[in-house]
């Protein structure tokens, strides 16, 4: 398929022989999460809760809801890097385990998201603040930030949400309701 001008065009209208795409670099601070970017993202920290606790008792649920709440960032957001010093094995670490478990392929995710297309130094500058804002801020602020870095690039934020979902399912998908049960009343001796 061919423009108007002759040159080739791709299904979506994008021309293949696009000039390179213009990033809008800018040292990211505290980010105001996009209202459009994080409608489509869900809340690693809300699904870990609606997960681990829907068999528990309620006292055991509410101390799941606080220990993750208790880490969110001022944005609201869960930042990644308070699972740091958790460690992905083992139920006497507590059941924040299975969280650090759940999300450990995050900042794959969003890299690759992130930094589809481009190569080289930009690709590289865009992954390491993505990383550093998923760790510091959490989801949104990072995909916030990237959208916005690259305006041209249709950065898909619904689709960064489906690839993080299914991630987190695959990655819970071993854990028994009975190991976060027996990871919660290890944790409170």
């Amino acid at each position: 398929m061919t423009g108007t001008s002759g040159v080739p065009v791709l299904g979506g209208g994008r021309f293949v022989f696009d000039s390179p795409e213009g990033l809008r670099l800018f040292e990211p601070g505290r980010l105001q999460v996009a209202p459009h970017v994080a409608e489509h993202l869900p809340d690693a920290g809300a699904y870990f809760i609606g997960w681990s606790t829907r068999d528990l008792d309620a006292e055991r649920a509410r101390e799941v809801e606080a220990a993750v709440n208790g880490r969110r960032c001022a944005n609201g957001w869960f930042p990644l890097e308070v699972l740091d010093s958790i460690g992905h094995r083992g139920y006497w670490r507590g059941p924040l385990t299975y969280l650090a478990q759940m999300t450990a392929d995050d900042a794959a995710i969003l890299q690759d998201w992130a930094g589809r297309g481009l190569t080289g130094e930009n690709q590289r500058r865009i992954q390491a603040t993505v990383n550093h804002l998923l760790h510091q801020q959490g989801h949104a602020a990072a995909a916030t930030w990237a959208v916005a870095v690259r305006p041209q690039a249709g950065l898909d934020a619904a689709e960064l949400g489906d690839r993080l979902f299914t991630a987190w399912e695959q990655n819970l998908d071993a854990v028994r309701t009975k190991d976060v049960a027996k990871a919660v009343r290890r944790w409170n001796r």
